[in-house]
């Protein structure tokens, strides 16, 4: 019974998931993962990449339910020469144990006879063009060819040499869709033709938001890209390898929009409400101006998660809050009113907390409440009295 091709792509004993070499910076097979993102993002049907799946990169129709596969593999050439047929269908040098490992085209190819019976495509990508000599005196210089377009003569060379390391027949090589590509992509700066990619994408519309700082979305792709490619943890089911290895179409775009709508820092959080209060009317000003001067003394209390002073405050203000919040209290009205009352029961359910704290602090602090600028799980969840050692 032939497996399907979910089965097919969870890791097995003999895959070679070592991972990614550490690098300064991003490499270009995973700059590559990146541009094939953005060039997907182009097209309304769903997609799947997969990092180290099998190949350098897997590109599947699906995240949950894949029908069809192309397998990539990227190389660089330092040489910046064209490749030639040759050296791409040459088989490797002889091992130890005296057998020699199949060529590029082979390993690649290898993949199709494995997914045998499923729709598959093949990619070679790298950063330098093609000479492509089929019958001729001149070698033609391809930066896009497929190999289906050789001459029967020349098709028949490389099915020849494929099949003999492969071990398998000549009739069994087909060499429809399997590509050779040269990527627009530079071995430097690549974050720069991304971001072109990404601005022309929500110019177009093409993403139900705009990317303010490009630059920085290409950057935050390819360290998504990078942390799925260092995941070699093995993976037995496909369910594993989607969590562990593959990226979507919607965690793409869930990436790019923590951009597009970034959340408000603490600071502009707390000038905010300020703000609010000064343009309520009849407001203090005194009362306002005496709750800005605190402005600072209230970001190195929210920034500090060890002042257990202020964690016994903002507990209490939390608790308080939490109660005029689902009350019909007149109060909450007015921002002013709703700080007040909140002040003014946490005083009364726990005043030592606020022996110290100054009506202006206090305030401050429950204006942040109020206005969600705090993490209120931080500091209300109840602690875990096991040790890390002992979980």
């Amino acid at each position: 019974m032939q497996k399907s091709l979910t089965a097919l792509l969870a890791d097995t004993a003999n895959d070679d998931n070592a991972g990614q070499v550490a690098s300064q910076g991003f490499t270009f097979q995973e700059w590559y993962a990146v541009l094939l993102i953005t060039e997907l993002l182009e097209k309304k049907e769903d997609f799947a990449i997969g990092i180290e799946v099998k190949e350098d990169i897997s590109v599947l129709d699906s995240p949950t339910d894949p029908t069809k596969i192309e397998f990539c593999q990227v190389k660089t050439n330092e040489q910046v020469v064209a490749w030639t047929l040759s050296e791409l269908h040459k088989k490797g040098k002889k091992l130890k144990d005296g057998t020699y490992p199949p060529s590029i085209l082979g390993k690649l190819y290898k993949r199709r006879h494995e997914f045998s019976g499923y729709p598959s495509k093949l990619r070679f990508v790298s950063n330098t063009s093609f000479k492509i000599k089929d019958g001729v005196d001149d070698a033609v210089n391809s930066h896009d060819y497929h190999l289906n377009s050789l001459s029967d003569g020349g098709k028949k060379l490389i099915a020849k040499a494929l099949a003999s390391q492969l071990a398998l027949a000549e009739t069994d090589i087909d060499l429809t869709d399997v590509r050779l590509h040269r990527s627009d992509l530079s071995l430097g700066q690549q974050q720069l033709f991304i971001s072109g990619k990404l601005s022309d994408l929500a110019y177009k519309q093409l993403i139900p938001f705009q990317v303010p700082q490009p630059v920085v979305a290409a950057l935050m792709l390819a360290s998504e890209v990078r942390i799925k490619g260092s995941n070699t943890s093995y993976a037995a089911t496909f369910e594993e390898l989607r969590a562990k290895r593959l990226i979507a179409r919607s965690d793409a775009l869930a990436t790019l929009s923590l951009l597009s709508n970034p959340s408000k820092s603490t600071a502009d959080i707390f000038d905010e409400g300020v703000e609010l209060l000064r343009k309520e009317p009849g407001h203090d000003y005194g009362e306002v101006e005496e709750i800005q001067d605190e402005r600072a003394a209230v970001m190195l209390a929210l920034a500090d998660r060890t002042n257990t002073q202020v964690k016994r405050q903002l507990v209490t203000l939390v608790e308080c809050y939490k109660i005029i919040k689902i009350s019909s209290s007149p109060e909450k009205k007015k921002l002013s009113s709703y700080m007040k009352r909140v002040a003014s029961d946490a005083l009364i359910i726990n005043p030592e907390a606020f022996s110290m704290a100054t009506p202006p602090f206090l305030h401050a602090l429950v204006l942040m409440v109020i206005r969600n600028g705090i993490d209120i799980n931080v500091f209300t969840s109840t602690a875990n009295p096991q040790s890390e050692v002992t979980k």
